[in-house]
């Protein structure tokens, strides 16, 4: 918030312009002036100088930049100094301290000081004041901020999405401040966790999140819940895209309205047409290079039109816009699960958004910030988040080994951000397959490696290539 020159008291001009936040000059064009009411900043800073309950109130909900005259900003700040030190903040203290700073004449002076404790009816209305105090606060940081994307704007390079970008962070400084007392007493948690307990019990063991559709992982993670960020890490054609959208389609599915949720897919890799040919084939079981290939026979089409009346039923939606940003994500996904009960969102894959920034030094940073862009979005929208996420390669000569959380590609903070993570592996060749330590052949083991609200497990799927299509088989083993 930038520093403002002190502006004359609403007494001192006319009240209709004061509203309409117009100072005529001297007859000429009218000079606008920022929002602002210097009655109620007055008023708060009366009733923090009367109670120490509303003092410390303040200190919490109020920052110096939020008043707009320079006056009330040099009081504020002296009542949080002396505060902080654990002296008295009675006018004479006040005055002491500014005058001390030199800063006595620039807050009005001892005059003004004394106003302020004598306002003995600012304890009423402080609340609704204060209020008012951050609204305009909020108010001035947008106008700012809207004068300097016009600015950017009217001198803007030649690449629009350094503009776009330069923007979202301008708006997004305006309004950091404009956060809510989110703290709750652990009594009122334990109230919460209760009625929590009691829900499931009722429900009979059902699962509350979104189901995968593998009876096997729901057991582990007792489904997809909202606020979670999954990552799903695999090395290059291992499958985690068809995974994924394997449990689009399940999350999707409409034989269940208590759980069934809307999907949106954020493809980076691959189009919304590569997209559908994968959901087609597993649908109708007819072979995805068939279907790429248009070599559809005569016995399939009727199956082919019937999965694809099914699919065009679900709530999916894809978008495969290069370069997104996790922005532009949550902006698409607010205005998409707006009015819906539950959502999942798949971004393929997580090394591939951009950042809308330039780093300079390594990649890693980048990575990071994305997926913590990511995990505050689960918790903003209430909706659990699977990103896809690339492996590290081995080297040619290294023998095929089970992936470790440290392969996560370019970024430790993934497996930070990440309430679960799960990593596939399968073999890659039937010599692979053979050795004792590796996943036999067409198996793909879903390594649970990290599991916030759980417990670790291995799991281990079949997998039918010609359809790109996971399914469980029967034997277990555990962790």
């Amino acid at each position: 918030m930038p520093e403002f020159a002190e502006k004359p008291r609403f007494s001192e001009v006319p009240s209709s312009a004061a509203r309409r936040g117009l100072v005529l000059n001297s007859g000429q064009a009218p000079d606008l002036i920022l929002p602002h009411d210097a009655t109620a900043e007055s008023s708060v800073l009366a009733a923090m100088i009367t109670s120490e309950d509303v003092l410390h109130d303040c200190m919490i909900d109020l920052k110096k930049e939020d008043f707009y005259l320079e006056r009330n900003r040099i009081v504020f700040e002296a009542l949080e100094t002396l505060s902080g030190k654990g002296y008295p903040t009675d006018p004479i203290s006040i005055v002491s301290h500014l005058r001390s700073q030199g800063t006595l004449e620039r807050a009005g002076g001892a005059s003004y000081v004394n106003d302020l404790a004598n306002q003995l009816f600012s304890l009423v209305s402080w609340r609704h004041h204060a209020e008012l105090v951050k609204r305009d606060s909020l108010l001035r940081s947008m106008m700012v901020a809207a004068a300097n994307i016009t600015a950017l704007a009217a001198d803007a390079p030649e690449d629009p999405k350094e503009v776009v970008d330069a923007a979202e962070e301008l708006l997004f400084k305006a309004t950091e401040g404009d956060v809510g007392n989110a703290t709750i007493s652990v009594g009122d948690a334990m109230v919460a966790l209760y009625n929590e307990i009691q829900f499931r019990r009722e429900a009979g063991g059902q699962l509350l999140g979104i189901t995968t559709g593998y009876e096997r992982l729901d057991e582990t993670l007792m489904g997809l819940r909202g606020g979670q960020l999954i990552v799903v890490g695999a090395r290059p054609a291992v499958g985690k895209t068809s995974f994924a959208l394997n449990l689009a389609v399940e999350a999707a599915n409409p034989d269940k309205p208590d759980a069934q949720a809307s999907v949106l897919i954020f493809s980076l890799e691959m189009s919304s047409l590569e997209i559908a040919q994968r959901l087609l084939s597993s649908a109708s079981n007819v072979s995805h290079s068939s279907i790429a290939k248009g070599q559809i026979s005569t016995s399939e089409w009727p199956v082919i039109t019937s999965a694809s009346q099914h699919l065009s039923r679900l709530d999916i939606a894809i978008d495969d816009t290069p370069g997104t940003t996790v922005t532009e994500i949550r902006a698409k996904a607010r205005r998409h699960f707006h009015g819906k009960d539950r959502g999942l969102v798949i971004v393929d894959y997580l090394q591939l958004l951009s950042s809308g920034k330039r780093y300079s030094d390594n990649r890693a940073n980048e990575v990071a910030e994305m997926s913590r862009g990511l995990k505050i979005m689960a918790k903003d929208l209430d909706v659990p988040v699977i990103a896809l996420s690339q492996l590290n390669r081995q080297s040619a000569n290294a023998t095929p080994r089970r992936p470790q959380l440290y392969d996560l590609r370019e970024s430790g903070a993934i497996e930070q951000d990440a309430d679960v993570v799960i990593l596939m592996d399968k073999s890659n060749s039937p010599e692979e397959a053979e050795r004792p330590d590796r996943p036999d052949k067409n198996m793909t083991d879903f390594i649970v490696a990290k599991n916030r609200s759980g417990p670790t497990n291995i799991i281990t799927m079949g997998f039918l290539d010609r359809i790109t299509k996971f399914f469980e088989i029967d034997h277990r083993h555990d962790e």
